[in-house]
């Protein structure tokens, strides 16, 4: 069985079977090293696996003369602590999340009524009434700036607002 130095030649040409073996050999015990780091056996999995698929992707620049197990086991040890930093900034809830709540048909049918309902009574509003809650409730202006555009006094826009409101209540409450 060729040992570390020859396995590294051969995987810095490109054979993948180099890299099979050189798994095959260290693969074990970075596991047991990452999971002391992680505490998580499918963590240290990954970060296994995370590490020889970066070995492979230098492969080229490979050093034969220094020791493989030292060059695995420092890159095991950076994907680990990176995990730990990561699971430290952003930590997992305990347990799953419950589902949302899917609404019913029931529910969506109404929801849809009701919203076609009020675009109904929007209808229905005058042109300014219309224009007035528009600029309100739509674009966010202040009753003072919709007074100024539509040459009103700014107690007239909130009369007209709260009758305009009042009304959709009221249309709303008439329909149900």
């Amino acid at each position: 069985m060729p040992g570390d130095l020859e396995l590294i030649v051969s995987l810095k040409t490109g054979d993948t079977e180099a890299l099979e073996q050189l798994i095959r050999r260290w693969r074990s015990g970075a596991e047991a090293y990452a999971c002391s780091l992680l505490h998580d056996p499918q963590a240290a999995e990954d970060a296994v696996q995370e590490a020889f698929s970066r070995i492979y992707a230098v492969r080229e620049d490979l050093d034969e003369h220094r020791s493989f197990s030292a060059y695995l086991y420092t890159i095991v040890k950076r994907i680990c602590i990176d995990e730990l930093r990561r699971k430290k900034r952003y930590p997992s809830l305990p347990g799953d999340l419950p589902d949302p709540p899917v609404p019913s048909a029931e529910a969506e049918y109404i929801n849809r009524w009701d919203r076609l309902n009020r675009i109904h009574l929007l209808a229905e509003l005058d042109e300014t009434d219309r224009k007035l809650l528009t600029a309100f409730s739509l674009e966010g202006k202040s009753t003072k700036q919709i007074a100024g555009e539509m040459n009103l006094t700014d107690g007239q826009v909130r009369v007209r607002l709260h009758r305009i409101r009042k009304k959709m209540k009221k249309g709303m409450k008439d329909d149900a």
